[in-house]
Formats: C-alpha cells, structure tokens, sequence
C-alpha cells in the first residue's frame, strides 16, 4: 500500500530569505519559488505544457482550490484529494497539469513543489502560501485564505469592469449618433441648396462643411489615428516611456489617485495575505514587486525593501517615502506595534476598495449626465441649425 502524504506535506529542502535582518524561524525557512518566472497574479494566466499552449483561468484555480479546501476540512488524505479535485476538472490542459502535480505528490514531494512544476499555471503567491502551510502544517487554513483572496480580487476588478461598460457604451453611442448625423444627413440638406443655387446659413454651411469633410477624408482619419494608437501601444513597450505615461496618469487631478488606490489595495492585499499565512517579510515584499507591473509602485518597493534590509522596519521608511499615502504610513505603524502587521495590510486593502468603489459609482453618475446633456446639446445644434436653413428657404425669391 502506498503511503498517503499528509495535508502538510513532504520534507522540503530550506531556501532562507536572503538578506532579511529578522529572526529566524520556522516561516523563514520556507522554500521560494525563484527558479521559475512568476505568473501574474490577475485574471487568467497563459499557461504550456507538453508543447501546446493553452489559457488557464483564475476562475479554475480557484474552484479546484475551494474543492480541495472542502476535501481536506472533510478529513481526507492530500493525495486522496488530488485524486478527486484532478477528476472533477472538464478542463483537458488544467486535468493534465493537476494529474502531474498528484504524481508528484505520491512520489513524495511537498505540495507547494508540485505547484512550481507549473509556475504559469500557479504562481508565487500561490505556491508560497501553500508552502507556509504545509511548513506550519496550517494547509486548511492557507487555502481558505488564497480562497478568500482570489475570490476578493476577482469580486474588484469585475467591479471596476462592470462599472466601466455603461459610460463606454453611451459614449460610443453617441459619438456614433453625431457621426452618423454629421456624414450621412447633413450633406443631403447642402445638396438641396446646392440645386437651389442659395446660400446656407453660416451655423448649417459650417455643420455640412465639416460633414463634407469627414466624408472626403474620414478614412485617412481613422488610418492617422490608428497608425498614433499604434505607435502609441509599441512606445508603451518601452519601460521609460512606460513609467512617464503612468507618472502622467498618476499626476491628473481625479484619475491620479484613484489609480494609485486600485495599485496599492492589490499589493496590500496580496502582502497582508502572504504575512498572514506565514511568509517572511522580505519574501512577501519580494513577490509582491514581482507581481506589480506598475513602474512606480515598483520602485517605490523596492525602496521598501532596501530600507528592510537595513533594519528600518517598514511604517518608517514607508512614511517617509513621499510615493505612499499618508494612511499607509499611519497603519503600517499601527500594525507594526501591535504585532499584527498582516491585519492592518488587509485592512487598508478594504478601505482602498471602499473608496474606488464609492469615487466609481461617483464618477458613473457624473459621467451619465454630462455625457447625456453634452450629446443632446451637440445633436440639438445640428438640428436646430437644419431647421433654420429650412425655414430659410420661405424667405427665398420665387
């Protein structure tokens, strides 16, 4: 009879966190998961093996991780589990990559090195998470928390999705409207006065000149702006020209710090739930710089973890880096003084997602009637001035 590993794993070669000035001890000792490139951390990760390539959704990961959470709080064996999370999965690719991970298992590697078997399927954060686990034999209790986790980031960002739809389409919409109003039916009016031999009004020669226009060269229009959108995209490849465009973006008076507040609600979220679970400080801090594709925050991270290093804790050098809301730096401190630095994280992240929530729903409901009364009044002008050229043409001699 084989053996039946155990919810906390197999042994596992140490890997200490390099550079960290803090104690050691048992959370230091987990393994990281450094040889393979991280996978993002967002909705779906693009994931290959045995030479296709295929996409993976967090969507799956996370019903496999709440299945498996279910076995495991039910009492069952880990490879049992697997046995049962591998054979529930429609997906073919995910079914082939849980398939190896319970070989792994029964060969008697630790779970968490069966997950970075597959770094483009599970990603750091996951994979060391389950590792905190299995070392303080807490398995359960990680996984509830990467449930809650992914279920809360996937909960946002449709959120900020959702909300977005809606003034997306009525702009379109409108813009089509005014299009279609301006190309199409105002140069049949000047067409009429043309075969009158009379003169437009200046408001109506002005709406079908412009018509005209559009008309004539629309096309290379859109041929100029798709070639500025595309150099636009490619120069965005560009890291510098990345980070001036995020800096750019960052600076506007209503976006800037809305934008800045989805940024560090993820990464407070991901770094309170990796402390939480048992991962060392520096090795959190490292993921999350790993995970963040915002240039900025990135270096201001990495200033964080310079300063760290050197033993300045984190509220110090975090109020003092003028990147970080003031906030952050009053409740790093807080956290750091009573010991629950994972909470207070959290506890930010859930007040940073209030706030986007509430300045989106803000934004929405400004955005829907100044859009509104703009397009009326833009197609109110176009009518209005059709409608004088008409009532013109009484005035005209017989």
């Amino acid at each position: 009879m084989r053996p039946r590993p155990s919810a906390a794993g197999a042994s596992q070669p140490p890997l200490v966190d390099s550079g960290s000035p803090l104690p050691t001890d048992t959370a230091q000792h987990l393994p990281l998961a450094a040889d393979a490139k991280p996978a993002a951390s967002g909705i779906s990760w693009t994931a290959s093996l045995g030479g296709g390539s295929k996409r993976v959704g967090i969507k799956h990961v996370l019903a496999m991780t709440e299945q498996l959470l279910t076995l495991l709080d039910a009492g069952l064996p880990l490879d049992r589990a697997l046995h049962i999370c591998q054979s529930s999965i429609e997906q073919p690719f995910f079914r082939g990559v849980m398939q190896a991970v319970v070989v792994d298992v029964e060969k008697g590697n630790s779970l968490g090195d069966a997950f970075m078997r597959h770094p483009s399927v599970f990603p750091r954060l996951y994979v060391n998470m389950v590792r905190a686990g299995e070392e303080g034999g807490v398995l359960p209790v990680v996984m509830q928390r990467l449930v809650e986790f992914y279920t809360r980031s996937i909960e946002f960002r449709s959120f900020l999705v959702t909300s977005s739809i809606y003034p997306v389409l009525l702009f379109f919409f409108g813009v089509s409207a005014l299009l279609g109003l301006t190309v199409f039916v105002l140069p049949k009016f000047g067409q009429i006065f043309t075969d009158m031999h009379q003169e437009l009004p200046m408001a109506a020669a002005v709406l079908i000149g412009t018509g005209e226009f559009l008309k004539t060269y629309g096309l290379y229009i859109l041929a100029v702006i798709a070639l500025a959108l595309t150099g636009f995209v490619m120069a965005l490849r560009d890291e510098k020209w990345r980070e001036r465009w995020q800096l750019l973006l960052l600076r506007m008076p209503i976006l800037g710090p809305l934008l800045l507040k989805i940024q560090l609600a993820h990464v407070c979220r991901t770094w309170g739930t990796l402390l939480a679970s048992g991962v060392p400080i520096l090795t959190g801090m490292r993921i999350v710089r790993e995970l963040t594709e915002h240039i900025p925050l990135r270096k201001a991270l990495d200033r964080l973890v310079r300063a760290v290093q050197e033993g300045k804790g984190v509220s110090g050098p975090v109020r003092a880096d003028p990147f970080f809301p003031r906030l952050l730096g009053q409740l790093a401190a807080v956290g750091e003084e009573s010991g629950a630095l994972d909470a207070m994280l959290v506890k930010v992240a859930d007040q940073y997602e209030k706030d986007i929530q509430k300045a989106t729903r803000n934004l929405v409901a400004l955005f829907e009637p100044m859009m509104i009364l703009l397009m009326g009044g833009l197609i109110g002008t176009i009518v209005v001035s059709m409608l004088t050229a008409i009532f013109s043409i009484n005035d005209m001699p017989l």
